[in-house]
């Protein structure tokens, strides 16, 4: 056989690996998250997507196409979290991987059973090294968050929060346990999320200084260039310094990259923000009240459900200002 036709099969073999492991892994957390009743978010098949529909009244998945990604993966939320849980959730996933992973090195190099070529041998190399990385992945993981530091605290307060909202659970209703000192961690991904369930947590309660305390520690962690991805935040910082703590400066200051980064598609929280840019910044009536009155009509459908009815009221006081106003 020639080197450009094993070449073909090895590259083959690869992406025949990688793929099995991934769906194993996801398998994996279909099966333990059905059997421990986790709630069904997401499955991502590369750029395929297949999703809970949120819409009221809507039930079953919605399929669709999602941004590429250079993965498999199977997200599950869990409404009553606890460690074990958490764990078991997690092993059995790389249990489902690992299943697969021996089954093909046995089949190759135990019994023969299946034929030794370019394409098995990359396979079964790429399912081995994938699997071990699933491993170790999942070991600094569940180590991270069965931390008692501030570390610990955070990640396992997300994924318990996050979970509850997404069901519908007023993040307001939360009860959030504080982790002190997160200016000092580099992790600031978890940071991030983290400090915006408490964000969202206070203002819903209306506790506009609780708000202020979350903003002046999150703002430690604003960075110099926001992505897309970052617009459901940067949003917020907007808001905040509109109608919170105004502040002309700073909301111009989140305004410009906000601004540059808007396309028409955007989540209600972004709308909301955007609409009261636009009537208490830009002081444009006409746009603000059209933004708004759009926004309210996604309400229902809106992703985080436990956030709709707090984004209904932002949303019909802003409109309510609008048509009180000369």
């Amino acid at each position: 056989m020639s080197m450009v036709a094993d070449f073909f099969m090895a590259a083959g073999g690869a992406a025949a690996g990688y793929v099995i492991v991934g769906l194993a892994a996801a398998l994996g957390k279909l099966i333990v998250g059905a059997v421990l009743r986790f709630r069904f978010d997401e499955f991502v098949f590369f750029m395929i997507r297949v999703a809970r529909r949120t819409g009221t009244g809507e039930k079953g998945l919605s399929f669709g196409l999602c941004d590429p990604q250079p993965f498999i993966s199977c997200n599950m939320l869990d409404t009553r979290y606890t460690k074990m849980r958490n764990l078991i959730y997690g092993a059995f996933s790389m249990a489902a991987a690992l299943f697969f992973t021996e089954t093909v090195w046995f089949q190759l190099y135990g019994t023969e059973i299946m034929p030794k070529n370019a394409m098995t041998q990359v396979m079964a190399v790429v399912m081995a090294v994938y699997t071990l990385v699933l491993f170790f992945w999942l070991c600094v993981s569940q180590k991270k968050k069965a931390g008692n530091g501030a570390a610990g605290i955070m990640r396992r307060e997300y994924e318990r929060c996050i979970a509850a909202v997404t069901a519908g659970q007023e993040p307001g209703s939360l009860q959030i346990q504080w982790a002190p000192g997160t200016g000092n961690l580099t992790d600031s991904a978890i940071v991030k999320k983290y400090l915006l369930m408490c964000y969202y947590h206070f203002l819903d309660r209306g506790e506009y200084e609780g708000v202020k305390k979350i903003m002046d520690e999150y703002e430690k962690y604003v960075p110099e260039k926001w992505t897309q991805s970052e617009l459901n935040v940067l949003c917020e910082f907007v808001f905040y310094h509109v109608i919170i703590v105004p502040n002309e400066g700073k909301a111009k200051y989140y305004g410009k990259p906000f601004l540059e980064k808007l396309d028409g598609r955007e989540d209600v929280n972004v709308k909301r923000a955007f609409a009261y840019w636009l009537f208490f910044v830009q002081g444009d009536k006409g746009a603000a009240l059209q933004i708004a009155v759009q926004a309210l009509k996604l309400v229902k459908s809106y992703h985080l459900e436990g956030c709709r009815a707090m984004e209904e009221r932002l949303l019909e006081a802003l409109i309510k200002k609008i048509e009180q106003t000369p």
